[in-house]
């Protein structure tokens, strides 16, 4: 559950990461603020980061992590609409929002180890990473179709890639909040802690 949801993630953040940038250029027809979407999607991630913690500390890894993938859908459903309507202030608000998808991406490796035996956490994490770089390699890859599909919708093209977003990320919620089941840190909470092997001096 966990590997499919990292897949799925890694696509609508690597789409969306690809063409933030070119979208605000092309939408205030300067290049002077080309680097604002990146610092806001930081910034916001940054925040993010934060409150994902604090949701899975007192929730669990899946109200956490599912929490943070429909915010993080939600700033790319913004960033769409912000791109239809022509709204730079919008534009920059959804791309703060949309930082959370990144955050919850970096969060979740640890789901995969909250369960693992200690000599395979290292594993566990690797297996987690690895599913996001296929979602990675997957979304850039999807430009021109999302972009054709933006398009035919009268959305502009470099908008496309936040579509993916927001399906990508709302499907990852969802496969989290039903399938993650048990919770990993709740479960790994309530085991007994492993003995400490003791070592002679």
């Amino acid at each position: 559950m966990l590997v499919a949801a990292q897949i799925l993630s890694g696509a609508g953040l690597a789409a969306g990461i690809t063409v933030g940038a070119l979208l605000a250029q092309d939408m205030l027809g300067a290049t002077s603020a080309a680097g604002l979407p990146a610092a806001l999607f930081t910034i916001g991630s940054a925040l993010a980061a934060l409150l994902i913690a604090r949701v899975s500390g007192l929730r669990g890894r899946r109200a956490g992590l599912a929490g943070g993938y429909l915010t993080g859908a939600v700033g790319a459903l913004g960033v769409v609409i912000a791109a239809a309507t022509d709204n730079a202030v919008l534009l920059f608000a959804a791309l703060f929002v949309y930082g959370a998808g990144s955050a919850t991406n970096l969060q979740a490796r640890y789901a995969g180890a909250d369960l693992a035996a200690p000599q395979r956490r290292g594993r566990a994490v690797s297996t987690v990473l690895v599913a996001t770089t296929l979602g990675a390699v997957l979304g850039p890859n999807l430009v021109t179709a999302t972009g054709e599909l933006a398009t035919s919708w009268h959305v502009p093209a470099l908008a496309g890639p936040f579509i993916l977003a927001v399906f990508a990320y709302t499907a990852a919620a969802i496969v989290l909040w039903v399938l993650l089941r048990p919770d990993p840190l709740l479960t790994a909470r309530s085991l007994p802690a492993a003995p400490v092997a003791s070592r002679d001096s």
